[in-house]
């Protein structure tokens, strides 16, 4: 759990599985990504014991036991920012338990919490080798799927869409040989380079003359950066290709061509694409 969006793509899970919000900021507190001291509702902590396959937080610390220290015990403090009021019967069940006893089940239930998001994240793509690194043939079923990894929940456009924060670098799911936008490379080498140009069948030769040349002149402007993925290329899976930039010397008014420029996108640091332009 390094960066922000590990602990949004944790709250993400937990919803899907069990359709019960823990804010990442929540989250956040608990691994001490935040500097704030807060202590977790007894509900947060039943969600998470539930996340890594337990009854709730008593059953946890039942089957995990941790030896208790002489120590003065207190109430756990009731956690307001960014939770839901806490009602009065669960204000009666409260229990009092030693702080350090506490804050050493807490810090397990961490561990199992990280194992947990382990295996739903390679449980799902199991060819890939790292959470954080995207790899050539690495494939997903929707544009859902790999647009979430880089927080990006859209409804419309998925095939194009503005990463957050970089507004000239793109994640493009093309079509192999769309019947409009045809998108033709070497396929047995993974596609090195894309030619994309506007053709669809019947079109006017002046129409389709114009749209290529609005959109050489627009990609040259924009030098953007496009983290590809490709549908139909191998199977109806979308297969990620690589980091392409927009090739300067074979692209020309009546196509542009993509080339790869990266074979993989670490998940964990985009910034560096921005070093990749022409």
């Amino acid at each position: 759990m390094k960066t922000p969006k590990d602990f949004e793509y944790l709250s993400e899970c937990i919803f899907d599985k069990f359709h019960e919000k823990i804010s990442p900021t929540t989250l956040k507190r608990l691994w001490g990504y935040l500097s704030e001291t807060t202590t977790p509702r007894k509900t947060t902590l039943d969600i998470l014991s539930m996340f890594v396959g337990y009854v709730n937080w008593k059953d946890f610390c039942k089957k995990n036991p941790i030896e208790k220290k002489p120590i003065v015990e207190k109430t756990i403090e009731e956690e307001t920012i960014e939770e839901e009021p806490i009602g009065k019967e669960e204000k009666i069940q409260k229990k009092r338990l030693s702080p350090s006893l506490l804050y050493s089940a807490i810090a397990f239930l961490l561990i199992g919490i990280i194992a947990g998001v382990t295996y739903h994240v390679f449980s799902k793509s199991p060819e890939k080798s790292s959470t954080y690194t995207l790899k050539i043939g690495d494939s997903f079923s929707s544009p859902h799927e790999y647009l979430k990894l880089f927080g990006i929940h859209a409804k419309e456009k998925l095939w194009g869409q503005i990463l957050p924060h970089h507004p000239n670098i793109s994640v493009w799911g093309p079509d192999y040989h769309n019947k409009e936008w045809h998108n033709e490379g070497d396929k047995s080498k993974m596609m090195p380079t894309i030619t994309e140009y506007w053709k669809p069948e019947g079109a006017d030769s002046a129409r389709i003359v114009e749209r290529n040349i609005d959109q050489f002149n627009h990609c040259s402007r924009l030098n953007e950066i496009r983290i590809t993925f490709m549908k139909n290329l191998i199977d109806t899976n979308y297969v990620f290709l690589g980091v392409y930039r927009l090739s300067l010397e074979l692209s020309d008014s009546t196509k542009v061509i993509w080339e790869r420029v990266a074979n993989e996108c670490d998940l964990n640091n985009l910034d560096y694409l921005e070093e990749l332009r022409n």
